[in-house]
């Protein structure tokens, strides 16, 4: 028994499972007819090899089991009783999905389906368009036929630049005399509306409507696409630095890091005559990790070229290996077809012969090519392993010498504050000092000990910083190194494994074409 009610359908009967019994079942009869459907039945079903899916009518409440359809390009889930969209994240090749005529209350679950391009969600009870913002592809919408109410939710849907057919009647929100214009005015792309063609006069009226609010508009967007470009280029720029092995060293980064490791830091610039040591401090630590910095980026690009030569190397080997080895079996096969032209005047046997003769020479030379290739690729790759060893070990010796500098610098700065520091500690104990010390830093002014460790044990913290810094770029690159080599090295060995496998199966085919042939005689 059936009642249709606020346009859903409503079901008295249990809601339906969407089980493996009911998937096999909807793909045979969805699948191929006549013959082809029954060679398809007898090899089993394989959900990957499923483009089409309709699950329409089946009384289901919710989805599941659909992730074996990963190669799914249309889905049909319309008229069932689905209150929640989920179970469809691994569906990421879908690009039509009906989802009308359900109980759906909130869109959500259907960010994944980022190759999605026509969505239909009519006729549920969704009362806000939102959690759609990984479907950059969208073209066609229909949301008709909800409780949409708010037409400055159309907003959201100008994000969509390649939204060009919407549908949206039958919510409250298409009762505001306002509302054609609305929409036409926030989302440009649009070429049909509630299934009318969007007229050009229509798109400059709703455009003069809403003039203040477009030309405002505009300039949010502006501001909003400057600062994402200013994001992109700057997730660019740490993502180059990251690979030079070089990040956190662009300014003040390490210099600040350091710092902010060291408790007393802050307590120590309220010093007298301190500020003027750390900022010295400070522009003569910059210098070294620009210096160390450029020196990254440049060695990047060195190891990048040392790729590019390996790569091009590597392909233009079995590209000349290749054409000796396609001409082979090309003169092999006309040799064949002469010798079985041959048949009227020359004796089977001997044909036969010939045959299994040319076949041994042409996998003797087949496999002396691909040795020879092996051969040609490993002298190819110990020269990419012997450069690119040596760039590396040469950045991580500037590395060395960099951090040590470092090293040098806060050493000196430590020696001048701590000598600073004590002459001041003297004057405090004295009463002569001109200033008043805050009281953070007469914790610290107790005795000369008590200060001494201190700033002891902020230089050792300034310290471990840098060592901390120079290990993480020293295994770092050393680990990319060693990972490059070994995946080039496996590289090469699939490609010879899988050669040499083609190379058996062709010789495996002549052979079995001579047996036959030897049979028939």
């Amino acid at each position: 028994i059936a009642v249709r009610s606020m346009s859903h359908l409503y079901y008295t009967v249990e809601p339906g499972v969407i089980s493996e019994a009911l998937l096999h079942q909807c793909v045979q009869e969805q699948g191929p007819e006549g013959e082809a459907g029954r060679i398809a039945r007898s090899e089993g079903i394989d959900f990957r090899e499923v483009n089409t899916l309709r699950l329409d009518f089946k009384n289901i409440l919710r989805i599941e089991h659909l992730w074996q359809f990963r190669n799914l390009r249309r889905l049909q889930l319309d008229n069932n009783i689905i209150e929640c969209i989920n179970g469809l994240d691994q569906l990421v090749n879908l690009e039509w999905l009906d989802l009308s005529f359900n109980n759906i209350e909130d869109i959500s679950g259907l960010n994944a389906l980022v190759n999605l391009r026509d969505l239909s969600l009519a006729h549920n009870r969704i009362a806000k368009i939102q959690n759609l913002e990984g479907l950059t592809k969208l073209q066609t919408l229909s949301i008709a036929g909800n409780v949409i109410n708010e037409l400055e939710n159309i907003s959201y849907l100008r994000q969509f630049t390649q939204l060009q057919c919407l549908v949206l009647r039958e919510n409250p929100l298409a009762e505001d005399k306002r509302y054609p214009h609305y929409v036409i005015a926030y989302i440009p792309s649009l070429i049909y509306l509630d299934f009318c063609l969007v007229q050009e006069d229509s798109r400059q009226t709703a455009l003069a409507m809403f003039q203040d609010m477009m030309e405002e508009l505009a300039l949010v967007e502006r501001e909003q696409a400057r600062k994402r470009l200013e994001l992109t280029a700057a997730q660019q720029k740490g993502k180059t630095l990251k690979e030079a092995y070089v990040d956190g060293l662009a300014g003040m980064a390490l210099f600040d890091a350091m710092f902010e490791e060291d408790k007393d830091a802050q307590c120590f610039r309220l010093m007298p005559e301190i500020p003027v040591l750390l900022d010295s401090y400070a522009t003569k630590f910059e210098m070294v990790c620009e210096e160390l910095k450029d020196i990254g980026l440049r060695d990047l690009q060195r190891r990048s070229e040392e790729r590019v030569v390996l790569y091009a190397s590597h392909e233009e080997t079995c590209t000349a290996n290749q054409k000796v080895s396609v001409r082979k079996v090309q003169e092999f096969e006309e040799m064949k077809q002469k010798l079985k032209g041959s048949e009227s005047s020359t004796p089977s046997h001997e044909i036969i012969k010939q045959l299994k003769d040319a076949i041994d020479r042409l996998y003797h030379k087949l496999m002396q090519l691909e040795m020879l290739l092996v051969e040609q690729i490993e002298e190819v790759a110990k020269d990419f392993e012997r450069n690119y060893s040596e760039l590396v070990s040469t950045f991580l010796e500037n590395v060395q010498a960099h951090m040590t500098r470092l090293r040098d610098l806060e050493n000196a700065h430590h020696e001048t504050v701590l000598e600073k520091a004590q002459m001041i500690l003297e004057k405090f104990i004295k009463n002569q000092l001109d200033i008043e010390l805050p009281d953070e830093l007469r914790v610290l002014m107790v005795d000369k000990d008590t200060l001494v460790g201190a700033l002891n044990a902020a230089h050792d913290c300034h310290l471990l910083a840098i060592d901390n810094k120079e290990d993480s770029i020293v295994s770092r690159a050393k680990k990319d190194r060693d990972s490059l080599i070994e995946s080039i090295q496996n590289s090469e060995l699939k490609r010879n494994r899988q050669k040499i496998l083609e190379i058996e199966q062709y010789i495996e085919q002549q052979r079995g074409e001579e047996d036959e042939i030897d049979k028939q005689n």
